[in-house]
């Protein structure tokens, strides 16, 4: 499932995108420190840079440029929806956690079993399957 943002100032600003790469739309992206364009976040990467609103795919006419798309910039005061790998329990709350390792183009998860990079914080308890969570 993406991350879909539920409360919040829900800032909007554009980013260039890394050339043929597939985004899914709900999707952390982070900074590639070599090109200063953004794509999905990865496990292991710590910048986020916000959450896709627009999916990319390998059929989009502009796919293999770095274009320009509309990424809705993480603060503090936003909360997102996101689907956990592992069972969410109210202890969890408070902690922080990194992302699950997907392919490109599908979005990722909170991974409760690590706590490496810490890129999402559990804010609230939704389901043993989903939290509110904050990107730090």
């Amino acid at each position: 499932m993406a991350f879909i943002h539920v409360s919040g100032p829900a800032k909007t600003i554009g980013f260039q995108k890394v050339a043929s790469t597939a985004i899914a739309v709900g999707s952390v992206l982070g900074w590639i420190t070599a090109s200063g364009r953004v794509a999905q976040s990865k496990a292991e990467s710590t910048r986020v840079a916000g959450v896709a609103i627009k999916a990319i795919v390998s059929t989009d006419g502009d796919f293999a440029s770095a274009t320009v798309i509309p990424v809705l910039l993480a603060s503090s005061d936003d909360i997102f929806l996101a689907d956990v790998i592992g069972t969410l329990v109210q202890a969890n709350v408070g902690q922080a956690y990194d992302l699950n390792r997907v392919a490109a183009g599908t979005a990722q998860s909170v991974n409760l079993a690590s706590q490496t990079t810490k890129v999402a914080t559990i804010v609230g308890f939704v389901s043993s399957s989903q939290a509110y969570v904050i990107l730090n």
